[in-house]
């Protein structure tokens, strides 16, 4: 029997698409016949019923949270039972060799995308403590591996992970009220890398169209305070069940982002039976949904990409898309490579 110890800092967390990829993980790794899976949680971790799976050990190490958690008391759990770690949040402990998913590398970019400086400064320092020590990295795309080759000239086993879409299939879809019938949708967060205006400029260059953002308005009072844009609505805080009706929903789903390392979006919406996503033209865009997709320039606000035409792509294309990105696929190639001895 395999054995494998999973960081669990990530149930500590609010769920974004980091977190998501750490408790798909351990559901499908919980699947496997062959694999014993243990979950080390900080103090301060919760697991909700839905994640808790009754072959897999969850074990509450330490008394430290956060960063401290991670560097000190995980190590110590881990040098104790003596098996492999892996670590699927971006950072690793220094002292103890783990393999590690290093979903981009935002934070080394000249134009950084990133938020905060000190989360830029720090995010370098601990990637560059543990990145050379690791047993295995793992990340999200080709387009990823590369950029990670090139900050870290050194690193030599880059394995890339195809992240999947089965979760949003799983929901059972809430509807959201007070929407019209025809909508474009976007879920809108205010990291730079998102390019959250791109969408505004949409609105304003076409006011017979409705766009729905998925978030909270205020959040993006920076973008709206001066623009009077009565073809956009907030949704305020959404659940995943309402995000799988919008996506169910929207007439096009658009995501103008300037800098991703997979891009998971697009996969749901697709995954909930959207056909029409409109993209960013970027690399990793490029990559994982060329053909299934109409691609734009992000930075042309004067928004050439026609959302009225007809999109006529193929189903034959989203089965493709499918067949290649599966969380089941995501947890083989994990295993394959960490036990590979």
């Amino acid at each position: 029997m395999k054995e494998l110890i999973i960081n669990g800092r990530f149930y500590a967390q609010n769920l974004t698409g980091v977190q998501r990829v750490g408790k798909e993980i351990v559901r499908y790794l919980s699947e496997m016949e062959d694999v014993r899976v243990i979950v080390a949680l900080p103090p301060d971790a919760v697991v909700s019923d839905d994640d808790r799976f009754s072959n897999v050990e969850y074990c509450v190490t330490g008394k430290y949270i956060g960063n401290k958690w991670e560097q000190f008391s995980l190590p110590r759990f881990c040098k104790k039972r003596k098996l492999p770690l892996l670590c699927t949040g971006n950072l690793a402990p220094f002292f103890y060799r783990s393999s590690v998913i290093l979903h981009d590398v935002t934070f080394k970019e000249k134009n950084s995308y990133a938020p905060k400086r000190s989360w830029v400064l720090k995010t370098k320092l601990m990637v560059r403590s543990y990145i050379y020590r690791s047993k295995n990295i793992f990340t999200d795309s080709e387009f990823s591996a590369g950029r990670i080759r090139k900050f870290y000239k050194r690193v030599k086993n880059i394995t890339v992970l195809n992240l999947g879409y089965e979760h949003i299939q799983r929901l059972k879809s809430q509807t959201v009220e007070g929407l019209p019938e025809k909508f474009f949708l976007s879920v809108g967060s205010v990291n730079p890398n998102k390019n959250f205006q791109y969408v505004l400029s949409l609105a304003k260059n076409n006011p017979d169209l409705t766009f729905v953002i998925a978030g909270k308005k205020r959040a993006f009072s920076d973008y709206v305070c001066n623009m009077e844009l009565k073809n956009v609505i907030f949704t305020d805080y959404v659940t995943d069940e309402q995000l799988k009706w919008l996506y169910e929903n929207c007439y096009g789903f658009i995501l103008p982002s300037l800098y991703e390392g997979f891009g998971m979006p697009p996969l749901e919406a697709a995954g909930a039976g959207c056909r029409r996503l409109y993209l960013s033209d970027i690399p990793v865009f490029r990559e994982i949904y060329d053909g299934c997709a109409k691609f734009f320039n992000p930075n042309d606000y004067e928004n050439t990409v026609n959302l009225k035409e007809n999109l006529c792509i193929s189903e034959e294309k989203f089965t493709t898309l499918f067949k290649k990105y599966s969380w089941r696929q995501t947890v083989e190639t994990i295993c394959n490579t960490i036990f590979k001895d």
